[in-house]
């Protein structure tokens, strides 16, 4: 893994300007889930191989400038170039299947997938802030526009394969191009603000958001002309705040805000039941999904008196026309996305900071209920509560997966010296369901809830210096904060490929055991 980061700031009494430069070369291997009956050797992969290698480069430029004391032209630009190069192994759901058209049964038992992705991004957005009285008030207004695009280039190609003994694929034929397409995104974005303060204690903020979000879809191989499409999303996005603040250590506060999230062109390309995709591999030309449009209510306030600060929230967001990934078949990694009407994320934020002497604490508790609010059927044939057909009735009330209901952050920092700090944290979740246990009726679609502890120090030994150490996970907790549930095709004792006798049993995604780091970092100043 390789990482760099550069900034560089230019500043002057009416002028800001900044220059930062990302980039990243990284490869992950075994990113898998297991199977339950696996756990007893946690460094074992399920199959193999699986590599991602990811390249990032982002420069990003960010200007300001002063017309007046009570005017501020503000912009910004990036430009992001991203590569990713992707080969998984995977289980062939169709092994020994008949082809209807030729007769000939599938013999393979897996199937080597080799992807590719290239894309470049670029944006630009401006920005006016006028800070001036209205009718002997304060008041600020803001307008703005904005404008992403992006073009990226998606291949994959697939090999059949066999298992050997230690579920490794071994090929046995050649690779046979399945997908080669072009998706082209423009976003753009108008909004005005206004913060008005019509009395000492109170503020009022409105605002609006005009989105127009365009995704364009060509298939480049010749032979999928049903991939081509154009895709157009917008809405209008109001919000509206009210703040009350009595004094300099409290406020308090109640808004109202919409946003929307336009699908993906993964989403457009893998949204028919029909014909299941397996992600990230391939695209499929699919009937077209609906815009996602959150509402959200908020009530809250925060306080500060001395070393001690706190806040409080209350919230209910509720999302119409949700897009969830849906499981389909016997195979994990299949299925496709499909929007389930109304769900509704509601619960409660709450954050306490304090000093005493040399020690620092933050606290960070968070409730959320996330519920499917909209009934509707899915195909889960791993689930224990499925029909004879495979099929599960998601009812309203059901908690959404993959979402713990509790969170817990505890972060604990200690200057024992001008030049020596030491630091603790504590993770925790609560449980969370499996996917494909959105009916939460699976006898094993609960993942347990966890808790880890990191360690941190500095130690600035000259100017400028610092040798800084971690260590994660310090007592080496089993910890899953993922699930799936599907088919095991490697039941017997030695693990090796028996699809007839497969199990359906949960799949979790592990975090890393214990790590520890030591580095040396240098800071111009």
């Amino acid at each position: 893994m390789a990482q760099l980061f550069g900034k560089f700031g230019y500043e002057i009494e009416r002028d800001n300007v900044d220059v930062s430069l990302t980039a990243a070369n990284n490869r992950l291997e075994g990113t898998q889930t297991l199977p339950l009956s696996f756990l007893d050797d946690r460094r074992q992969a399920y199959t193999y191989p699986d590599l991602n290698k990811n390249q990032l480069a982002m420069l990003a430029i960010k200007a300001s400038h002063f017309a007046r004391d009570d005017v501020l032209i503000a912009g910004n630009l990036h430009l992001r170039r991203y590569r990713n190069k992707n080969t998984s192994s995977n289980v062939n759901d169709d092994f020994g299947a008949v082809d209807p058209d030729t007769g000939v049964i599938d013999s393979a038992q897996a199937l080597n997938d080799r992807s590719t992705i290239d894309q470049t991004s670029y944006g630009a957005a401006l920005q006016l802030t006028l800070t001036q009285p209205l009718a002997d008030h304060p008041n600020q207004f803001v307008l703005g526009a904005g404008a992403d695009a992006g073009n990226a280039r998606f291949t994959q190609e697939s090999q059949a394969a066999s298992f050997d003994a230690s579920r490794g694929t071994v090929p046995i034929g050649d690779f046979a191009p399945e997908t080669d397409a072009k998706t082209r995104i423009r976003n753009f974005a108008v909004y005005v603000m206004d913060t008005f303060t019509f009395h000492r204690l109170w503020t009022v903020t409105a605002s609006g958001r005009y989105n127009d979000n365009r995704v364009g879809i060509r298939d480049q191989s010749g032979a999928s002309a049903d991939l081509n499409g154009d895709h157009r999303f917008t809405h209008f996005n109001p919000a509206l705040g009210l703040n009350f603040n009595p004094g300099p250590g409290f406020t308090s506060y109640a808004s109202y805000t919409e946003g929307m999230r336009a699908p993906t062109a993964m989403e457009l390309t893998c949204a028919d039941p029909m014909a299941p995709c397996k992600l990230p591999n391939s695209f499929l030309a699919d009937p077209p999904l609906k815009k996602v449009v959150a509402k959200t209510i908020e009530v809250g306030a925060r306080g500060k008196q001395g070393e001690t600060s706190w806040s409080a929230a209350i919230y209910r967001t509720d999302l119409f026309d949700d897009i969830q990934f849906v499981s389909s078949g016997n195979a994990i990694n299949a299925g496709f996305f499909q929007n389930v009407g109304k769900t509704r994320r509601q619960g409660i934020e709450l954050t306490g900071a304090t000093k005493f002497g040399p020690v620092g604490v933050v606290a960070r508790y968070g409730y959320i209920d996330a519920t499917f609010i909209s009934g509707f059927t899915e195909h889960s044939p791993a689930n224990s509560g499925a029909d004879e057909s495979g099929d599960i009735v998601v009812a309203g009330g059901n908690r959404v997966p993959g979402i713990p209901r509790h969170t817990l952050r505890v972060r604990l920092d200690v200057a024992a010296s001008e030049v020596l700090t030491f630091g603790a944290n504590l993770v925790a979740n609560s449980a969370i369901r499996s996917r494909g246990d959105e009916n939460n009726q699976d006898v094993h679609g609960t993942v347990p809830g966890y808790a880890v502890v990191n360690l941190d120090g500095v130690w600035r030994f000259a100017k400028n210096w610092e040798l800084f150490g971690r260590i994660d996970n310090v007592f080496d907790c089993d910890v899953a904060n993922f699930g799936i549930l599907g088919r095991n095709v490697f039941p017997n004792p030695p693990r090796t490929f028996d699809s007839a006798n497969a199990v359906t049993e949960p799949f979790l995604g592990l975090a890393p055991p214990r790590g520890a780091w030591i580095g040396v970092r240098y800071a111009w100043k």
